[in-house]
C-alpha cells in the first residue's frame, strides 16, 4: 500500500492509516457483512463492533491473519486452521470477536494490553484513528443490514 507506515518492526502491530490510503471505503461491504454477522453470533453490542472492524483494518493481514490472531503464521494456533479468505476471515473474526467480548470493557488502553501486549499504547491509540474513520465514513451507523444470529456455514 502507497503511504502505509509499518507501526513496528517486528510487523505484529498492522499498520497506521495514512492519508494517502483515503481512496474508497476502509473496508470492503463484503467483509461488512462478515464482521457483522461475527458480532451477532458473538452478541456484541454496536461499539464493540465498531472496535472488531477496526482491528481488522488496523491488523489488515493477509488470509490466515486478517485479524492479527495467534501470531506469525505457522505458530500453530489454531486460528491459523484456513487461509483462503474466506473460512480464515470467520476463524480470525471469531476469535477476535470472544477477545472482544471477554476483555473490552470500555477501556481501549486496558483492551490493548490484552490484544497487542508487546505495543499495547500505539495499537490502542492508531485503533482508536480507525474506529473514528470507520464512524464518519458510515455516517456513525454500522452499515448493512443486521443478521439474524445463525452458524456460518463454510462452502
Amino acid at each position: 500500500m502507497a503511504g502505509a507506515v509499518v507501526a513496528s518492526a517486528s510487523g505484529l502491530f498492522g499498520r497506521e492509516l495514512s492519508s494517502a490510503e483515503g481512496k474508497g471505503p476502509l473496508l470492503s461491504a463484503r467483509e461488512w457483512a462478515m464482521i457483522r454477522q461475527i458480532a451477532v453470533n458473538y452478541d456484541l453490542d454496536n461499539e464493540s463492533t465498531w472496535l472488531l472492524a477496526a482491528i481488522r483494518r488496523h491488523e489488515n493481514g493477509r488470509p490466515g491473519l486478517e485479524f492479527g490472531i495467534g501470531g506469525p503464521m505457522n505458530s500453530g494456533h489454531p486460528a491459523h486452521r484456513y487461509q483462503d479468505g474466506f473460512k480464515s476471515f470467520y476463524v480470525q473474526g471469531s476469535w477476535a470477536a470472544g477477545t472482544v467480548r471477554n476483555n473490552y470493557k470500555g477501556d481501549i488502553y486496558a483492551f490493548g494490553k490484552r490484544y497487542c501486549p508487546g505495543g499495547w499504547k500505539k495499537w490502542a491509540e492508531s485503533v482508536t484513528r480507525v474506529v473514528s474513520r470507520l464512524k464518519v465514513e458510515n455516517n456513525f451507523r454500522l452499515p448493512g443490514k443486521k443478521p439474524p444470529k445463525r452458524p456460518v456455514d463454510f462452502p
